[in-house]
């Protein structure tokens, strides 16, 4: 099934994959996302809470992480500020994946860069992953944060030129 949502040509091209550690107590959302990020060339480590993914973050070391904000134990409000904290992790970007109704204002007062509601949809999580870890290494909030919304626009508008040109395909076909 999730084969079939990705385009024919969408794994990474990349010589050493991006690693991403994804942190949800459903473990059916951590699987569907470890099958659809390993797809598109990611390599991906699961962790099932707070605890789990403070001790991987140290020695993984991902390139960003997608995290559930309600989980038992160390929650992912409670996540983010420790990793926000240790000076090793500290630049790991981080987007809060979550059904709680927690704002971008409270996801951004605790250190992430990015929240999305579930359900979501994978193309757009896909986007905002791949535009997230090309602004991992600014340390100015700020830049940061301006620099993120450039590669967002960025990548949006990469996939939409790239829906018009299959649409533009699909119609030239059907026309032979």
């Amino acid at each position: 099934m999730i084969a079939e949502m990705l385009p024919v040509n969408s794994k990474r091209t990349d010589t050493m994959a991006d690693k991403v550690l994804v942190v949800d107590d459903d473990s059916n959302i951590g699987e569907l996302l470890h099958t659809f990020f390993t797809l598109k060339g990611y390599q991906v480590v699961l962790a099932a809470n707070g605890e789990q993914a403070l001790e991987l973050a140290e020695c993984e070391m991902p390139n960003a992480i997608l995290l559930d904000i309600n989980m038992p134990g160390i929650d992912g409000m409670e996540t983010c500020k420790r990793l926000r904290a240790d000076e090793k992790t500290r630049l790991i970007p981080i987007i809060f994946i979550t059904a709680y109704g927690a704002s971008k204002a409270e996801a951004n007062d605790v250190g992430a860069d990015d929240i999305i509601y579930k359900p979501f949809d994978m193309r757009d999580l896909s986007i905002r992953l791949k535009s997230v870890i090309r602004v991992g290494h600014i340390t100015d909030p700020a830049e940061r944060l301006m620099t993120y919304m450039d590669e967002l626009e960025k990548n949006r508008s990469e996939l939409v030129l790239e829906k018009i040109e299959k649409r533009r395909n699909q119609l030239a076909n059907s026309c032979d």
